[in-house]
């Protein structure tokens, strides 16, 4: 939490009337993400990574389901029960699944604006946006273009289009296709199935 501290800046804002540092509850809920979760048998280090716009973690765990964890839409699970009462009894977390809500919660107060992005898979991946700018960048990732947007109705309506065929369409290159494919699949979550040449929605 302090490395956190000396490569951030610091908002604070009024909870239950008291003036509190929203940077501190943020890392803190990463940080013991890393510690209460992690899946111990793994030599996968464990990240705490800085940059400019954004704060990221990794660690390895054993996933019970696998993608995005929407606040509204997850059931908390311990996958550390001993660690995780342990850390609660002596105040550095709250109850199991509050980590979730408080960066939800707090990460747009933070960043004006922006989402949190926590990904659940045998690495735990924790994105958050630090300010402004990235908040607006990760809200375009998470926008599909006019022509992505084309592209993913022509998927809807045929399962089986060829990259020939997007080519042809709207005349862009191979290169082109694949760029806006893999920013498809990421939004909208759809897979493409390369033994049957069909797309999954």
């Amino acid at each position: 939490m302090e490395f956190v501290a000396k490569h951030t800046s610091d908002k604070f804002c009024l909870i239950d009337n008291v003036n509190t540092s929203v940077r501190g509850i943020i890392s803190r809920e990463v940080i013991a993400n890393i510690l209460v979760h992690r899946d111990y048998s793994s030599a996968f280090p464990a990240k705490v990574i800085i940059g400019k716009d954004w704060l990221k973690t990794e660690n390895w765990c054993i996933p019970r389901r696998h993608g995005n964890i929407m606040s509204d839409e997850f059931t908390p699970y311990p996958k550390n029960p001993l660690i995780q009462h342990f850390f609660a009894n002596i105040g550095r977390t709250d109850t199991i699944g509050s980590g979730v809500r408080n960066l939800y919660k707090y990460t747009p107060i933070y960043s004006d604006g922006g989402k949190p992005e926590l990904i659940e898979d045998d690495v735990f991946r924790i994105t958050v946006p630090l300010n402004k700018m990235a908040a607006e960048d990760a809200r375009e990732q998470k926008t599909l273009s006019e022509r992505e947007q084309k592209i993913y109705n022509m998927i809807c309506e045929n399962p089986h289009l060829s990259i020939e065929q997007v080519m042809a369409e709207l005349d862009i290159s191979r290169a082109t296709v694949f760029r806006d494919y893999a920013k498809i699949k990421k939004v909208t979550g759809a897979m493409y199935d390369k033994r049957t040449s069909t797309w999954i929605l």
